[in-house]
């Protein structure tokens, strides 16, 4: 396992519990976007009975969240399902909840993205997409993390990485209404699309 995925382990436990504490979701279907290894799915699993679904167009990634979730030794029932963002194979009002994160700013089409992800939900259904470390990070570890991979990446010319008034713009192209931006710290701009479909 690479050391991007390692120095952020610790984060996704306090994303998850912060995801349960917003929402209070904790039975339905769940897809879990843009996986990777599934660690975000993988945590909020544990503090729920929510069905799984880890959901990445990479096979291998998709693999290795397999494992991960095998060795965590899940109760609920999981899935992992190799699609794109823009073109997911669920019917209409299938999901309750949609998480994603870190994936977002890597969709070849963000705006179908999130069109497709309003698609799925049921009515009352929420979406919590985006990045960062969550609210509950301290913030010594969320000095110490912050933009390790996004400086490396940026450096390299890749990973626009969406915030504030650019993401608003992306947000508005996709005619959602039932949307806002939320941001880890106050005072900083909205770097996570929470979507509650009506």
């Amino acid at each position: 396992m690479s050391d991007s995925f390692l120095h952020l382990m610790p984060v996704y436990p306090l994303i998850a519990q912060q995801i349960l504490d917003d929402y209070g979701i904790t039975s339905g279907k769940c897809l879990d976007i843009g996986t990777g290894h599934g660690f975000l799915g993988i945590e909020l699993a544990k503090i729920t009975e929510l069905e799984m679904y880890f959901v990445d167009l990479d096979p291998e990634a998709l693999e290795q969240a397999e494992k991960n979730a095998a060795a965590n030794h899940l109760d609920n029932p999981v899935h992992f399902v190799g699609a794109d963002v823009t073109a997911l194979p669920f019917e209409n009002d299938f999901a309750d909840l949609v998480i994603s994160r870190g994936s977002l700013w890597f969709w070849k089409d963000q705006v179908k993205g999130l069109q497709e992800i309003n698609r799925v939900l049921k009515s009352g259904g929420i979406a919590f997409v985006g990045g960062g470390l969550g609210r509950y990070t301290p913030a010594s570890m969320r000095k110490r993390l912050q933009g390790k991979k996004r400086q490396k990446l940026q450096a390299q010319g890749e990973g626009g990485f969406l915030k504030g008034a650019e993401l608003e713009a992306v947000l508005q192209k996709t005619c959602i209404d039932n949307y806002r931006l939320l941001a880890d710290v106050d005072g900083e701009p909205g770097h996570w699309v929470e979507i509650k479909k009506a």
